[in-house]
């Protein structure tokens, strides 16, 4: 408590300048701690849920205020984050609840059971079931986030001649984006899902409105279905694969790279040929007349002949080749040949090394110079699996150092704090030991006696040995700097002598004495 006391003392002998100053810096350094105790303490949030409509964002933000549960929203409510440490277990009750739905309804719809239901109504819910339990299934693929399913199914009646086929729209909330194959997957489980229903009925869109699947889907070059764009893709990587299993039984699996790319003639034709041959005749039909006459009958005969004519049809399906591009790109690290050299060494392919492999790599494929195909082989040095290692040591040190760098903050916050309250806390000292340890001028009096004379311009010209000495000196056995004295100078102090040694000292360089003074008196005087 005398510490509190000795302190507040010591403030209010500051000036109002300094003791401004003194309290700005402890509000800034309280202000300081505050700050960086909070950040410190800040939860690590992670999703809990993300993508919610409106009405499930606020039934999961009731269920987390009402168990205490801190988190942050984010993309306009639609997010939710948690502490990273109760995702799991919130996503579990939460389940349990039943706050967040699955999707759509699906079959539950008939745990009621249908008792009283109409035909229209039992019908209408086996669609929506259906619906559901379809949107359930294309929802759990990687990539999508959500999905609606949406079903025409016509009734079928004996009485029509024409029956209406059925058909299918979805629309897929995605990340990202999903290739021909996901897409044509997609179409294949709605169809094979629905009685009656073919992949050319099924639609699928996606959030923007852009056509994935359905009737002359375009696909985002050149206005190709996906369809066609499919069977590129697998024209392309069919003859990438040809060249690259090659190059990796030569070089070595990682050495080679082989990219393709096709122009299809993506147009179905059909073409008929009628060839006619004039040089051959062919008895086409003979007719035989016999007339009956008086003198004797005539015979004449009539034949009707036909050219040979030889008629071709030719259908072709859309997919042929019109020309190739091939890029090769050689790995010029590959392991030296010359045992002596370091692996490290790069080892250039010569040029009969690249005609051989450029001739391989051209009958992989099927080149063919006439039809306009090109081909480029380069060599190139790739990065090795060290250096892959290394990027991922330095994300992994990229981690560590940004946890580094926060705590390292708060630990150089708080050692400046210390250092400064320490100064602050040395400056309000500091006064206190100077009082305690100066002499005012009725003291220096009294040690001096009257007998200290002093000259016009303040320098003490000396002690009279016949001035009678008033100061007694008192043994500093019960003074409480005593026993940071040495024994020496407590014996000195004990002595009698010692206003003999004073006056001595003074008589011996009187300048020095008065100097000694003028500092005693300038302590004891308080400074601006």
């Amino acid at each position: 408590m005398s510490a509190i006391v000795q302190a507040r003392e010591a403030v209010q002998q500051l000036p109002p300048r300094r003791r401004l100053l003194l309290g700005g810096v402890v509000v800034g350094v309280v202000g300081a701690l505050l700050l960086v105790a909070r950040w410190a303490s800040q939860p690590d949030y992670a999703l809990l849920f993300g993508g919610l409509p409106a009405q499930e964002a606020g039934q999961v933000v009731e269920q987390l205020e009402s168990q205490g549960v801190a988190y942050d929203l984010r993309d306009g409510g639609a997010s939710i984050y948690v502490p990273r440490e109760d995702v799991y277990g919130l996503r579990l009750r939460l389940a349990t609840e039943g706050v967040v739905s699955e999707g759509p309804a699906g079959y539950e719809l008939f745990d009621g059971g249908t008792l009283g239901m109409t035909d229209f109504m039992q019908r209408l819910n086996v669609k929506r079931a259906l619906e559901g339990e379809l949107a359930r299934t294309i929802a759990s693929v990687r990539q999508v986030e959500r999905a609606r399913v949406h079903l025409v199914l016509p009734e079928r009646s004996p009485f029509q001649d024409r029956q209406v086929p059925a058909s299918a729209s979805v629309v897929l909330g995605v990340r990202g984006s999903l290739g021909p194959d996901q897409v044509a997957g997609v179409t294949a489980l709605v169809a094979g899902a629905v009685e009656g229903l073919s992949t050319n009925e099924v639609t699928v869109l996606d959030e923007a409105g852009r056509m994935l699947a359905g009737p002359d889907a375009a696909g985002p070059e050149g206005g190709l279905s996906t369809a066609q764009l499919r069977m590129r893709e697998e024209v392309e990587s069919h003859l990438a694969e040809a060249g690259q299993s090659m190059l990796d039984q030569l070089l070595g699996p990682g050495r080679a790279v082989v990219r393709v790319a096709a122009d299809l003639d993506l147009a179905r034709t059909t073409s008929e040929t009628n060839a006619v041959d004039p040089e051959s005749q062919t008895v086409l039909s003979e007719e035989l007349q016999e007339e009956a006459g008086e003198v004797g009958g005539a015979t004449s005969t009539v034949r009707n002949y036909e050219v040979t004519r030889t008629t071709t049809r030719q259908e072709q399906e859309a997919g042929s080749i019109r020309a190739l591009t091939v890029s090769v790109l050689l790995d010029e690290a590959a392991p030296p040949a010359d045992p002596a050299a370091e692996a490290d060494t790069p080892t250039p392919f010569t040029d009969d090394q690249l005609r051989q492999i450029e001739s391989l790599v051209k009958n992989a494929v099927g080149f063919d110079e006439e039809r306009g195909d090109r081909f480029a082989v380069q060599q190139l040095r790739f990065s090795t699996p060290a250096e892959a290692g290394g990027l991922l040591a330095s994300a992994d040190a990229t981690v560590w150092a940004g946890l580094g760098l926060r705590y390292g903050i708060v630990l150089l916050v708080l050692l400046l704090a210390y250092r400064l309250l320490k100064r602050l806390a040395d400056a309000l000292a500091a006064p206190a030991e100077r009082e305690a340890l100066a002499l005012d001028a009725a003291e220096a009096d009294r040690l001096l006696g009257d007998g200290l004379a002093v000259g016009e311009d303040g320098e003490l010209l000396g002690l009279p040995e016949s001035a009678p000495v008033r100061a007694t000196i008192e043994a500093v056995d019960d003074d409480p700097y005593a026993a940071k004295l040495s024994p020496e100078a407590q014996a000195l102090a004990n002595t009698s002598s010692l206003a003999d040694d004073l006056r001595a000292a003074v008589d011996a360089d009187p300048e020095a004495a008065s100097n000694v003074v003028r500092a005693w008196l300038r302590e004891d005087t308080p400074t601006a």
